[in-house]
């Protein structure tokens, strides 16, 4: 029997044809880039979220130093305010300007050792007066010596 070689060229197309076919399973692979992707994404923004809140809390602590740093300014602020008031305290300045000079009044401030007039005289312009006759000109008197 002799084989002919169209016979011999068919089976070697078959053989060919059926070593080039296969099975495959059905995978998916849009699916497993999918999933890759949205955990990807589910772990990017959870670091976003952790770097937001400390950025959250670092600008806070900030802002925590700055108010404390103001409350206290403003303390010190009122308690110098207060010591400027008795100090400009309207007896404080009498006391002082009244007492002798070898008076001592506090800590090593002594007095200025001033007196009351005699006489205060109080002028007020008019227009029927010149300037230059002002300082010889007595508009009202009061006799009476008494700080008030």
């Amino acid at each position: 029997m002799a084989i002919s070689s169209q016979v011999l060229e068919l089976d070697r197309k078959k053989r060919n044809q059926k070593a080039n076919l296969r099975v495959l399973s059905k995978p998916r692979p849009w699916i497993w880039g999918f999933l890759s992707a949205m955990v990807l994404l589910i772990v990017l923004g959870i670091f976003v979220r952790v770097g937001f809140s400390a950025l959250v809390v670092n600008n806070q602590r900030s802002l925590d130093r700055t108010i404390t740093m103001i409350s206290d300014a403003s303390d010190v602020n009122r308690a110098h305010r207060f010591n400027i008031s008795e100090l400009e305290s309207a007896q404080r300045i009498y006391k002082i300007a009244f007492a002798s000079p070898e008076e001592l009044i506090e800590g090593d401030l002594h007095g200025l050792g001033m007196i009351t007039p005699s006489q205060v005289k109080y002028l007020t312009a008019s227009g029927h007066i010149s300037q230059e006759r002002w300082k010889d000109t007595t508009i009202s008197e009061l006799d009476s010596g008494v700080n008030g």
